[in-house]
């Protein structure tokens, strides 16, 4: 990893809770790959603490995309908070192994909240380089007023014939007319061809290991298994 110095060029509020924020890479552009996440350093009063952000974007050398949930008292959610257009922030960069695979096999893609973020990196990459198999994805959180990139999803879906995105809440209102139930609900429906299939896995803790579990009683290798956990199983 390397430390780099990146001014903000742009704010955007995505719903209630989640913002975007849009770092540039000054003169120190950073080679990472789709799916990996970057580490904020943030000073303390003797050292400098570090909390991990999914990239939300694709590779570039311009710059990079992170997509946060702001909570209340969580110490990256109030330095992120109190930066302007123009502060600085300092990174550790590129972490995780949480990355795209070339790879022809189906692509399943499960995400809850803001564990989107790695597949709006990951989506652009497999869509440039002409992927063809089946990618599905699925995200869920629990009310639509929490949903977000909605507008990408579906923009993508009308370009690329062999993408599906697949929303759900698992707190809908009587309006609703996407997928009802939690994201495990909806994969059970899914066909599983074990020998021809990846799973990529990125959100709250115990989603991950309820869907791991899932692929991995259809017959999935680890090997076909990726994941990257937001928060703590318990």
């Amino acid at each position: 990893m390397q430390k780099i110095s990146c001014p903000l060029r742009g704010v955007k509020q995505l719903t209630n809770n989640v913002w975007e924020y849009d770092f540039a890479f000054g003169d120190t552009p950073v080679d990472f790959k789709a799916g990996q996440f970057f580490m904020l350093s943030i000073p303390g009063q003797e050292k400098p603490v570090n909390r991990s952000y999914s990239v939300a974007s694709p590779p570039s050398k311009d710059g990079f995309l992170l997509c946060v949930k702001l909570i209340p008292d969580g110490l990256g959610s109030n330095y992120l908070k109190e930066m302007n257009v123009g502060d600085t922030a300092e990174f550790m960069a590129p972490a995780g192994h949480f990355v795209l695979q070339d790879s022809k096999k189906e692509t399943i893609m499960i995400a809850t909240g803001t564990g989107l973020a790695p597949f709006m990196s990951m989506l652009p990459i497999a869509f440039e380089r002409g992927d063809t198999q089946p990618i599905t994805l699925y995200f869920g959180c629990r009310h639509e007023k929490d949903l977000f990139y909605i507008d990408q999803l579906r923009k993508w879906e009308e370009e690329y014939e062999n993408f599906t995105a697949v929303v759900c809440l698992s707190q809908p209102d009587e309006e609703w007319i996407g997928g009802d139930g939690r994201v495990t609900d909806l994969l059970e429906s899914h066909p599983i061809d074990a020998a021809d299939t990846k799973v990529y896995i990125c959100g709250n803790g115990n989603m991950v290991k309820d869907v791991r579990s899932m692929m991995l009683e259809t017959g999935l290798t680890k090997e076909d298994i990726h994941f990257e956990l937001f928060t703590p199983i318990t």
